[in-house]
C-alpha cells in the first residue's frame, strides 16, 4: 500500500481519537479494527497464518497494538486469557540480579553486610579477607554465617584451607539459610570431602530461593591438637533488583497477575521485550504481551514466544599430527589440541597420530555458534498479529469498503513477495521430493522426473527398481560403478530400459553401481 487511511478506534473504550492504518507495518501490529464478516470470509490471507489466536471468534477479527489493554469490550478474549491462566499447571519465577562483590572487610560489618562465628570472634572477617591459617577450634562446634541484610540468591560458594604446615581442613558441612535468624534451611550437604595444603574448592548452589542470611556449619574435619583451621571462605551470591511469578499455559502462553505489572514494565524498558499477558481479574480485563525485536514470524504454536540466539554458523576442522604431537596445554585462540600421544620412547609409527589440533571459531568470537545454522540476529518469534475478539461494537462507524479493499492489497503483496500461489507460474517448478539413504527423487510441475540410487555390489549385470515410473523408455539413464571410499571405478553401461525398471552391465561388478535417470514420467 501506498497510502495511509485513518480509522475510529469506535470498539475500545479504552482508547480515543484516531489512529494512522498503516498497512506496511502490519506486521508490527499496529491497527485496531473491526469488521463484520458473518456474511463470508473477508479475511481469507489470515485463515492460515493467525494460528497463535487468543479466542476463536466468527463475526469479526480484530488487530490490537502491542501491549494494549483488552477489556470486557472483549468478553470472549478476557474469559479465555483467564481460563489459560486458572488451568496452567506450570508457574514460573523471573528474577532479575546483580552480583555482589564483597568489600575488603576492616571489621565484621561493612559495606551493609555483616559476618560473624560461632567463637565471637571480633575478627571474623578476617576469613573473608584470606589468611594463612585462622583457629576455630572443634569442627563439629564451628559455624560462620554471613548477613547481607536483605533478601540474595547465592550461586556457589568456596573454602579455601590453611596454608600452615599441614592442611587442618573440614570433611563434612551444610549451608543453611535463614530470613529471621531463627528458623534455618539446608540449602546444601557436603561429606567426605578433602583438600591440599592451601587449596581453594567452590561448590555449587541449585536453590532458587532467596535468603538474607546463609550459614556454614561445619561437622567433621581433620584437626591438630584439638583444632582445625582455615585458610578463607568465601560467598559468590546476586542482589534481587526485582523478581515476580508468572504461568506458562499449555499452549505456550506466559501469564502474569496485574500485581507484577510494574516489574514487567520495568523489563520491558531494560531489554525491550516483556511476552508476558498481563491479568487483571478484579476488573475483568487484560494487557497484551510487548516486544522490540527482530520479528521471525511462524505457525508452529510450539514455538510462539521463543528466542533465536544470535550467530554464525560454527566453522571447525582439524589435522592429524604424525610426527610431532601437539602441545595441547598452550593452544590458543581458535586452535586446540587433543590429547597427546602416549607411547614410549619418543618415537612415532608411520600412520599413527599422536593427536589431533582441531580448528573451532567459537573459541575465538561467540558469534560463531552451535545453536545456529544460519546467519541469525537475536529474535523473538511471532505471530502476524494479535487476534483480540468477536465482540462488534459500533462496527456501522467502520469504512468496510476502505477496510476490505487494504485487506485484500496487501494480500496481494504478501502473494507476491512470497510467491506462495504457483498455479500461474510459467517455468516448471519442483512440486514433489523424496530422500531416503541413497535413493532419491525429484518431481517437477511439467511432469520431468530425475531420480537415483545405488545398487548392491556381486553381479556384472544389475538391475535398478525406479523409484517413479517413467512414461516410456524414452529417458537418461547413466551408471557408475563406485569403490567403498565412494571414488569412481568405472562406467557402467546401460543394459535394457523399461519403464519401471532400468539394468546396467557393471565390468567392475566387486563394487557398487550408482545410478541415475531423467525423464518424464508423464
Amino acid at each position: 500500500m501506498d497510502e495511509t487511511r485513518e480509522y475510529e478506534w469506535t470498539d475500545n473504550p479504552t482508547v480515543s481519537g484516531e489512529s494512522d492504518c498503516d498497512t506496511d507495518v502490519l506486521n508490527e501490529c499496529l491497527m485496531h479494527l473491526k469488521y463484520n464478516n458473518s456474511g463470508g470470509d473477508a479475511f481469507p490471507m489470515f485463515s492460515t497464518i493467525a494460528v497463535d489466536h487468543i479466542l476463536t471468534g466468527e463475526e469479526a477479527i480484530g488487530w490490537a497494538l502491542q501491549g494494549s489493554l483488552i477489556t470486557n469490550t472483549y468478553p470472549d478474549a478476557v474469559a479465555h486469557i483467564k481460563d489459560e491462566y486458572t488451568n496452567a499447571t506450570q508457574t514460573l519465577n523471573y528474577k532479575k540480579t546483580t552480583p555482589i562483590v564483597l568489600p575488603a572487610f576492616t571489621s565484621n560489618t561493612s559495606g551493609g553486610i555483616t559476618v560473624s562465628d560461632s567463637r565471637g570472634n571480633s575478627d571474623a572477617y578476617t576469613l573473608i579477607n584470606g589468611v594463612t591459617y585462622k583457629y576455630i577450634g572443634a569442627w563439629n562446634t564451628y559455624w560462620f554465617n554471613i548477613d547481607y541484610g536483605k533478601e540474595t540468591l547465592i550461586n556457589s560458594y568456596f573454602i579455601k584451607a590453611d596454608s600452615n604446615s599441614s592442611p587442618e581442613y573440614p570433611k563434612a558441612w551444610t549451608l543453611q539459610a535463614s530470613n529471621d535468624g531463627s528458623q534455618w534451611d539446608v540449602i546444601d550437604t557436603r561429606s567426605g570431602q578433602t583438600f591440599t595444603l592451601g587449596q581453594s574448592r567452590t561448590f555449587i548452589v541449585t536453590t532458587n530461593t532467596a535468603y538474607k542470611q546463609y550459614r556454614l556449619v561445619f561437622s567433621d574435619g581433620v584437626v591438630s591438637s584439638g583444632n582445625g583451621e582455615l585458610g578463607q571462605l568465601g560467598f559468590n551470591a546476586d542482589s534481587i533488583i526485582y523478581s515476580f511469578d508468572y504461568k506458562k499455559s499449555q499452549n505456550g502462553h506466559l501469564i502474569a497477575d496485574i500485581s507484577c505489572k510494574s516489574q514487567i514494565d520495568v523489563l520491558f524498558n531494560e531489554r525491550g521485550i516483556a511476552d508476558f499477558y498481563i491479568l487483571d481479574e478484579t476488573n475483568n480485563q487484560f494487557y497484551l504481551p510487548r516486544t522490540k525485536w527482530f520479528h521471525q514470524f511462524t505457525v508452529d504454536t510450539n514455538l510462539v514466544n521463543s528466542f533465536n540466539a544470535p550467530g554464525l554458523p560454527n566453522i571447525k576442522g582439524y589435522y592429524e599430527d604424525y610426527r610431532a604431537y601437539p602441545n595441547k596445554n598452550s593452544s590458543t585462540g581458535v586452535f586446540k589440541g587433543t590429547t597427546e600421544y602416549s607411547g614410549g620412547g619418543g618415537t612415532y609409527n608411520a600412520g599413527t597420530p599422536r593427536g589431533q589440533v582441531y580448528f573451532d571459531a567459537s573459541a575465538y568470537n561467540p558469534l560463531y555458534s552451535d545453536t545456529v545454522d544460519t546467519v541469525q540476529p537475536p529474535s523473538s518469534n511471532k505471530l502476524l498479529y494479535y487476534k483480540v475478539g468477536s465482540t462488534i461494537v459500533n462496527e456501522s462507524e467502520i469504512d468496510v469498503e476502505n477496510l476490505v479493499n487494504d485487506v485484500q492489497a496487501v494480500q496481494v503483496e504478501m502473494e507476491n513477495k512470497v510467491n506462495t500461489n504457483l498455479s500461474n507460474c510459467t517455468k516448471p517448478y519442483i512440486t514433489e521430493t523424496y530422500s531416503n539413504g541413497t535413493s532419491w527423487y525429484r518431481v517437477y510441475s511439467d511432469g520431468w522426473c530425475e531420480q537415483g540410487g545405488q545398487i548392491a555390489n556381486g553381479s556384472n549385470n544389475v538391475t535398478a527398481a525406479l523409484l517413479k515410473p517413467y512414461k516410456n523408455t524414452n529417458y537418461l539413464a547413466l551408471g557408475c560403478a563406485i569403490s567403498n571410499n565412494n571414488g569412481r571405478v568405472g562406467t557402467a553401461g546401460v543394459g535394457i530400459k523399461t519403464t519401471t525398471t532400468c539394468s546396467f552391465i557393471n565390468n567392475s561388478y566387486e563394487f557398487p553401481v550408482g545410478w541415475i535417470t531423467e525423464g518424464y514420467i508423464y
